[in-house]
């Protein structure tokens, strides 16, 4: 199948988010299939920190970090030309009352919104990746495979539409990525689950996308999916066990893994283990971020609590050592998702909360003060966190996934606005 893909120009970036036996391996074969609308061209190309202890995570509601958001006056038009429909609008009608901030005066739940809410009425949103030019971003569906372009007061448009996904135990189209050199080359990368495994994709403008890297177990549940670029331009990819622990801690299985790979999808030279194994033991990673010293952040779901661990080097989080989590997120505090470090604070998400925690860091990599709420209750269930351009922290919701409180316009990708407010609480628009 012969493809298109419309890239955004931008400034440069280097940015780069029960359970049974695993299923079988498969190889190199191409399973998933990309519709891209469009038209272009690309080319391809060729230690943890001391830190301080943790306070306690019982945080008073306030404010902390106060990003920008962009004026109405400020938004662009996002350059490609929609030639489809936008995702298909809630049934539910719209809530009575005053509109919040953010929501539109249309009658539409789903009708273009200005700030604080970029794109709505969107079907189970996980992969967010802001574009260079700090007003747009990609958003990718995890149930319907399509990737989105989305602005404030714009009709989302399709800019690809992956297939073959299975999208059972939380898999199908999960973290995406864009290239360190994304204005130059215009790569997209995405983790996606088929029938047979976890593969990584590379999307490129007017080629056929291309599976790199295959293989990756998966499972009815703990899939991972979190995808980032480091600062050296390598891509790090989080593995779940795939529902066994077994082959998280087994060196052979690509399970449970911080695997480390080059552009191409080849394990990276720097590897110690000699393969794409960066750091093993993980459990069902969820997030990443990167750290203010350039160092890859995983949020790790685990039965107990949620553990945000430094990627390191040949490290086994299986057992964690003093000193490996960098944060540790009790259920009782509603765990994280997600996290991402803005205006130098460390931000997680959390699903059971309905909230973002932020833990102010301090230059040397240790925290300073104690846990503030941000965002919370104002959207719901909060799902990807991630910092773009301008300190800019884009988030998607998660309140159609069967255990949220949708409104009409769910779900949504939203900006933490100046202030870390955004609406009233109980799902405010």
């Amino acid at each position: 199948m012969s493809t298109q893909f419309r890239p955004v120009a931008g400034r440069r970036t280097g940015r780069v988010r029960s359970l049974r036996a695993r299923r079988a391996r498969v190889g190199l074969a191409a399973l998933v299939a990309v519709s891209v609308l469009a038209a272009g061209c690309a080319s391809f190309p060729d230690s943890a920190p001391a830190f301080s202890p943790q306070p306690s995570l019982t945080p008073p509601v306030a404010t902390l970090v106060t990003p920008t958001v962009p004026s109405q006056s400020q938004t662009p038009s996002p350059s490609p030309t929609s030639t489809s429909g936008s995702p298909s609008s809630a049934t539910s009608t719209p809530s009575s009352g005053a509109t919040p901030t953010g929501a539109s005066t249309s009658t539409d739940p789903c009708a273009p919104s200005a700030p604080p809410v970029v794109a709505r009425c969107l079907q189970a949103p996980w992969g967010l990746a802001p574009l260079p030019d700090g007003q747009s971003a990609l958003v990718g569906e995890r149930t319907t495979g399509k990737i989105l372009l989305v602005a404030p007061e714009k009709e989302p448009t399709v800019v690809a539409t992956i297939t073959g996904l299975d999208t059972s135990g939380g898999g199908g189209l999960l973290g995406i990525a864009l290239s360190p050199y994304y204005v130059e080359d215009h790569l997209l990368y995405a983790y996606v689950t088929t029938s047979t495994d976890n593969r990584i994709l590379r999307i490129a403008p007017g080629q056929t996308p291309k599976a790199i890297f295959t293989s990756i177990p998966a499972g009815a549940g703990d899939n991972g999916g979190p995808i980032a670029f480091g600062t050296d331009g390598l891509l790090y990819v989080a593995t779940g066990d795939a529902a066994d622990p077994d082959a998280a801690a087994d060196p052979n299985s690509l399970a449970g893994k911080v695997l480390r790979l080059d552009a191409y999808g080849k394990p990276a030279k720097a590897n110690s283990s000699g393969t794409a194994v960066f750091s093993a033991g993980l459990t069902d990673p969820t997030g990443m971020c990167h750290l203010a010293n350039g160092s890859i952040a995983v949020v790790d779901h685990r039965s107990t609590s949620d553990l945000l661990l430094t990627a390191r080097d040949g490290a086994d989080f299986a057992t964690p050592a003093e000193g490996d989590a960098l944060w540790t997120y009790q259920p009782g505090n509603g765990g994280a998702v997600d996290c991402a470090v803005s205006d130098g604070a460390l931000l997680a998400t959390s699903l059971a909360a309905t909230k973002v925690t932020s833990i102010q860091m301090t230059p040397q990599g240790g925290f300073t003060g104690s846990p503030q709420d941000l965002a919370d209750g104002a959207y719901g269930r909060l799902l990807t966190i991630v910092t773009g351009p301008g300190d800019l922290v884009w988030m998607t919701t998660s309140n159609r996934d069967g255990h949220g409180k949708p409104i009409p316009s769910d779900d949504r990708v939203v900006l933490l606005p100046a202030g870390g407010g955004g609406g009233g609480g109980g799902g405010a628009d």
